[in-house]
């Protein structure tokens, strides 16, 4: 099942950021654990494993020890300019979905990266070694209930609850090239993670 089969499925639209003819369209989609792609049940999908998770119970967030790891820059284009630039894009829009940021101890572990070529998700070992550190409970679970296919020019977000070690949300991003090569313009790149999160239904104040 590719992205935009998936997108298609779930009724998600297209999203274009620029018009120059070498910056394609921006496909964005999520996929939440308890619901299957096309909102009923039944369908495989990667995260409908168990029963929706209360979201209403998530207050704080922390990193993943990789997006703490400031020598670490594999899952950023080998650019750690570029990786501040996402998790700060990424802190912003937890913040404004009201979110408190809470080192280490969370009820969310959030984990990103960004994939420069096509890549398909089947297991967590898919995302690469030293993604999620060995210390991390939710790295030692290799089973996805089906597969997401990313284009080219992806960033991909992932919520971890961090007392089940399960996760429950992902969301993405596909398209940020310009020609062959990886687009880090941050009004784009800002954008693009911002249409993410339009896909997190969920607060954790009242608002």
């Amino acid at each position: 099942m590719t992205i935009k089969t998936l997108l298609v499925a779930t009724g998600v639209a297209l999203m274009t950021f620029g018009c120059s003819e070498s910056k394609q369209a921006v496909t964005v989609g999520s996929e939440q654990r308890g619901q299957d792609v096309a909102g009923g049940a039944g369908t495989a999908g990667a995260l409908n494993a168990t029963d929706e998770p209360d979201f209403s119970k998530y207050k704080t967030y922390s990193w993943a020890s990789q997006v703490q790891d400031e020598q670490n820059n594999t899952y950023f284009l080998n650019d750690l300019v570029f990786k501040t630039m996402l998790r700060d894009a990424v802190a912003h829009e937890m913040a404004s979905k009201g979110y408190t940021y809470q080192p280490g101890t969370g009820d969310l572990v959030v984990n990103f990266r960004v994939f420069e070529q096509p890549t398909e998700l089947k297991t967590t070992d898919n995302l690469g070694q030293g993604y999620w550190g060995t210390t991390e409970p939710y790295s030692y679970n290799s089973q996805r209930q089906g597969e997401v296919k990313l284009d080219k020019g992806s960033i991909l977000v992932q919520m971890i609850d961090r007392q089940k070690g399960e996760e429950i949300w992902q969301g993405y991003a596909s398209g940020l090239t310009d020609g062959n090569v990886f687009n880090k313009d941050k009004d784009r790149i800002y954008q693009a993670v911002g249409a993410i999160f339009s896909k997190y239904n969920h607060r954790a104040d009242k608002l």
